[in-house]
């Protein structure tokens, strides 16, 4: 459970920076800035999103392996 734990919290870091990015893009006055931080915000979204689709994949393959050991 304890690679589970950390990918977890990878997620959850990456969320709460997509979030904070989009905040910061509404309070900033330049538009190059305001650009720079939405394209954060969507990268950082996506790294989680791809970090919780590794956890799935890697729970999925361990509960496979798990049957067929036995």
């Amino acid at each position: 459970m304890k690679i589970e734990s950390v990918i977890i919290i990878a997620v959850a870091i990456c969320s709460f920076l997509s979030f904070y990015f989009s905040f910061l893009s509404f309070t900033a006055t330049e538009d190059l800035l305001k650009k720079q931080f939405v394209s954060l915000a969507v990268y950082s979204l996506l790294s989680g999103a791809i970090i919780f689709g590794c956890l799935i994949i890697y729970i999925t393959m361990k509960k496979i392996f798990a049957k067929t050991a036995y």
